[in-house]
């Protein structure tokens, strides 16, 4: 994986969140733009993040999204 795409993978969750700076996020985007596998794991945090806030109108139980952050991480 190029070095590029690892910024932006490390980057992705606070460009989702809509967070980054105005630099940072047109970055990203022209990445994503150009890059399908980084493009593919965006898309699928984004669908994850539906799933979950659709199905956990409840609070989510502690400790969910450090386990979901490690899972991605030994999945990329």
């Amino acid at each position: 994986m190029p070095d590029d795409c690892h910024e932006v993978l490390r980057e992705l969750e606070v460009y989702l969140d809509g967070e980054c700076p105005d630099d940072l996020e047109a970055l990203v985007a022209r990445h994503l733009r150009a890059c399908s596998p980084c493009t593919d794991r965006a898309e699928f945090e984004r669908g994850l993040r539906a799933v979950i806030a659709a199905k956990c109108t409840d609070c989510a139980p502690a400790g969910l999204l450090e386990r979901v952050k490690a899972q991605l991480r030994v999945l990329s």
